[in-house]
């Protein structure tokens, strides 16, 4: 059996690429979309990648203001708003729905599809 190299062709790639998880699986059996980084955020924690769809209009805005505030004092990146815009909506249904408090924590993942009524 031949030996399997540890490190390619960049040595740094051991230290930037993603940690391998297993994949997740949806209500029909299908791979998720969330995977754990191994970069550390403002808050020392992992983070994980979340893919949404969202309309085009609003994505062209998004992109628009990252790149209006991308140099100094604000160095705003795609990612940081995306973060703080879902923090902050979270938040507000906390007040509104939960009486401040976190939600209750799930027992199973969200299952993926069409949402019923749409």
């Amino acid at each position: 059996m031949p030996r399997r190299l540890t490190i390619g062709s960049d040595p740094f790639e051991v230290l930037t690429s993603p940690a391998p998880t297993p994949p997740a699986t949806g209500a029909r059996g299908t791979t998720g979309t969330l995977r754990t980084l191994r970069t550390k955020g403002a808050t020392g924690a992992r983070k994980m990648r979340l893919t949404v769809h969202v309309p085009p209009e609003l994505v062209d805005r998004a992109r628009n203001a990252v790149v209006a505030l991308s140099g100094p004092p604000h160095r705003l990146t795609l990612a940081d708003l995306a973060e703080r815009a879902l923090r902050r909506e979270v938040d507000r249904l906390e007040r509104e729905h939960a009486d401040g408090r976190a939600f209750p924590t799930r027992d199973a993942e969200l299952r993926g599809g069409r949402p019923v009524g749409r």
